[in-house]
């Protein structure tokens, strides 16, 4: 069973190198993995969702993940409320860095090279976009809007609110639109409406978007690779206190929560149990800083977290599928 692995840490380690020894550039990692979130991904979860029976998604292994998510997120934030200074997209930021999935770049390549079923990363893909992303976002937004207000009251005492109005409501209509500008959530929405309405697309349809489809696992794996090699020395710093946390909440106690809600409260075993173990020890998602970016929050947690997790995920998915794959 460990060879299930090998691609993906070697397609990883391959892009890595490239990185190292200077044969790509980060505009390459930067185009490489545009591609891959554009294009890409939303064709192998639209090809793949469209075949799928909504009836057949993995709805008990999605609620132990889901749990999971809530149970380690919520208890990060209102933690970090009391224990975090500072804005609180900040606590947001940390409650993501511990608990929000890399579904796509390492989720997509996990479920098609080791577990050989896409359905279940597929609907925490659809759960974490469509659910949790909007929520995250509007705290976010509260917070930026807050310190927009505060350094404007600054500024000007007498006028301080209306010049921070438009910037809120411009952020408020993105975040309406989010579903509409995501093409991860447009390829999941498509695929499930096709399949709701027993759809099955023309082969001369199907064919050319499966072929991009096929590129997804690769590139992300390759684009994930590049992205951990840092050029600033001061990056491979060891992890202070709030990113050694966050990491080990990531990848040891949110596939343990995950492990037991669906054992002992969801009734899962053998392949399921696996699935839902595995996926919930991925590591951190990029879009924490992505987000951490837009909204002026802890770039520096995020962008730590991500990296720590993505490492330490090597060794802690591979040690999941040892205890709890098949002989």
């Amino acid at each position: 069973m460990f060879a299930a692995f090998a691609p993906i840490w070697m397609i990883t380690a391959l892009g890595w190198g490239t990185m190292r020894f200077g044969v790509l550039t980060r505009a390459t990692q930067q185009a490489l993995a545009n591609f891959t979130f554009v294009i890409a991904i939303p064709c192998v979860l639209f090809t793949s969702l469209v075949k799928v029976p909504l009836g057949d998604l993995p709805l008990r292994p999605l609620a132990a993940i889901a749990a999971s998510t809530l149970l380690i997120g919520l208890s990060v934030y209102f933690v970090a409320r009391r224990l975090m200074p500072g804005p609180d997209g900040n606590r947001v930021i940390a409650a993501m860095a511990a608990a929000y999935l890399n579904a796509g770049n390492l989720g997509v390549p996990v479920a098609v090279y080791v577990l050989d079923d896409v359905s279940l990363i597929m609907a925490v893909l659809v759960f974490q976009t469509m659910l949790l992303t909007p929520l995250i976002v509007g705290r976010l937004d509260a917070s930026a809007h807050r310190a927009d207000v505060d350094r404007l009251a600054a500024e000007t005492a007498d006028d301080a609110e209306d010049p921070a109005r438009p910037a809120a409501s411009s952020r408020w209509r993105r975040l309406a639109m989010l579903p509409l500008r995501t093409p991860v959530i447009l390829g999941s929405m498509a695929g499930v409406t096709a399949s709701a309405a027993g759809w099955l697309p023309p082969e001369w349809l199907m064919r050319p978007l499966e072929l991009l489809g096929g590129a997804a696992v690769p590139a992300a794996l390759f684009a994930l690779g590049m992205s951990l090699h840092q050029t600033d020395a001061s990056s491979w710093r060891l992890p202070g206190r709030e990113v050694t946390v966050a990491v080990l909440l990531k990848v040891v106690a949110q596939p343990v929560a995950a492990y037991l809600i669906g054992r002992y409260l969801l009734d899962l075993d053998g392949a399921a149990l696996l699935a839902v173990t595995l996926v919930a020890g991925l590591p951190t998602a990029q879009n924490t800083f992505v987000y951490a970016s837009e909204f002026r929050a802890s770039t520096a947690l995020s962008r730590d977290a991500i990296l720590f997790s993505s490492l330490l995920s090597m060794g802690t998915l591979t040690l999941i599928l040892w205890l709890l794959g098949p002989a």
